[in-house]
C-alpha cells in the first residue's frame, strides 16, 4: 500500500513516500481503505520524538490518527460494522507503526462512526482528534455550563476551531487569542472577545476583562510562560485544561483550590458519532479545512509547525 512513513526521529524531511504492507487486523477491528486523513500537532511532535515517555514506536511508523474511509474487512469479534460502510474515526494507540496517512488503516471498531453523506470524506477526517479533545476538555473535564467563561488559546488551530463553537454551543463566553489574519474567522466561529496576540498583551487584556479570572482555559501552546500564564487567569476553584503539557509547579493551584491537568484524547466512537450529529444539523459550526494530496505530507507538516493554520489540514489519499 501507499504510504507517508519515517525510519527515525527528526525534521519533516524525514517523512518519505513509498510502499508499505498492508497491516493485519487483530479481532477486534476493522480495516479502513482511508480517503483522507488530517494533520495534528501530535504526529509532529511524536516524529521529532517527543513524547516518548508515553507512547512507544514501532519503526518504521506511519503516522496519523485521524480517518475517514470505506471499511474493506472486518474483525471477527466486531458485530455493527460491514464492508463498504463510510466511517470516520480516531485510529489512536499507545504503540505507534501503523497510521492512517496511508491507504489501509486498522482502527478498533468503538473508536468509529458512521460518516453522514452530508460530510465530505476531507471534511470528516479533520474532525475526530480535535472534536473529541475539546469536548472532553470543555464538557467532561471542564464542568462548562451556561453563563461561564472560557479563555481558550490559538483559537484560529485545530482544536480551537472546533472548541469556540462548542463553548458557544455549551453556553459560555468565549475570550481567544489569534493574530489579526484570523480575527474574522474566529469571530465567525463565535468568539466573543478576540485578542490579537501579536499587538497586545493577552493575559493584560483578559484580566481587564475577567478580573476574578475566567472558570475554564483550553492552554494548547507550549512555552514562553503560557503554562503559568494560565493558572494566573483562572479564578478560584475554576479548571485548566493543559492540551500539550503538564501543568506548572505552582503554589497557586493548590491554594486557589484550581483543577489543573494534562489532557490527553480519548478515543470513543458513541461520543463521536453525538459530535457529528451537531456538525451535522448545524448546532456546531464545521472547521474550515485545507486540502492537500498525501504526497506533500512534509510540507503539511512544516505548515502545522510554524503555527499559523487556519483550521484543519487534510491529506487526500484516494
Amino acid at each position: 500500500m501507499k504510504a507517508v512513513f519515517y525510519e527515525q526521529h527528526g525534521a519533516p524531511e524525514v517523512l518519505q513516500v513509498g510502499v508499505r504492507p498492508t497491516p493485519e487486523l487483530q479481532d477486534h477491528e476493522v480495516l479502513v481503505e482511508v480517503v483522507a486523513t488530517s494533520v495534528n500537532p501530535i504526529d509532529r511532535r511524536l516524529r521529532s520524538g517527543e513524547l516518548q515517555e508515553y507512547i512507544t514506536r514501532t519503526f518504521p511508523v506511519v503516522p496519523g490518527w485521524d480517518l475517514a474511509g470505506r471499511i474493506v474487512e472486518v474483525g471477527t469479534k466486531v458485530i455493527h460494522w460491514q464492508v463498504g460502510d463510510e466511517i470516520l474515526g480516531l485510529a489512536f494507540t499507545w504503540s505507534i507503526q501503523h497510521g492512517s496517512y496511508a491507504e489501509y488503516c486498522p482502527i478498533d471498531a468503538a473508536s468509529i462512526t458512521q460518516k453522514p453523506a452530508s460530510i465530505s470524506f476531507e471534511q470528516a477526517a479533520a474532525l475526530p482528534l480535535v472534536s473529541l479533545t475539546a469536548w472532553q476538555a470543555l464538557s467532561e473535564f471542564g464542568q462548562l455550563q451556561a453563563g461561564q467563561s472560557v479563555f481558550i488559546q490559538a483559537g484560529a488551530g485545530g482544536v480551537g476551531s472546533v472548541a469556540i463553537p462548542m463553548a458557544k454551543h455549551l453556553g459560555a463566553k468565549v475570550y481567544t487569542t489569534t493574530s489579526a489574519k484570523n480575527r474574522d474567522y474566529v469571530k465567525s466561529l463565535g468568539a466573543d472577545v478576540v485578542i490579537d496576540y501579536t499587538a497586545e498583551d493577552y493575559e493584560s487584556v483578559l484580566r481587564q476583562h475577567e478580573p476574578n479570572g475566567v472558570d475554564l482555559v483550553l492552554e494548547a501552546l507550549l512555552g514562553n510562560g503560557t503554562a503559568e500564564a494560565a493558572i494566573r487567569l483562572t479564578k478560584d476553584g475554576g479548571r485548566v485544561a493543559y492540551m500539550n503539557n503538564e501543568p506548572p509547579e505552582m503554589d497557586d493551584i493548590e491554594q486557589r483550590n484550581i483543577t489543573a491537568e494534562f489532557l490527553h484524547h480519548r478515543p470513543d466512537g458513541e461520543m463521536l458519532a453525538a459530535l457529528v450529529d451537531l456538525y451535522q444539523s448545524g448546532k456546531i459550526i464545521l472547521p474550515k479545512v485545507q486540502v492537500r494530496p498525501l504526497e506533500e505530507a512534509m510540507d503539511a507538516h512544516l505548515e502545522s509547525e510554524a503555527g499559523h493554520t487556519q483550521g484543519k489540514v487534510v491529506l487526500r489519499i484516494s
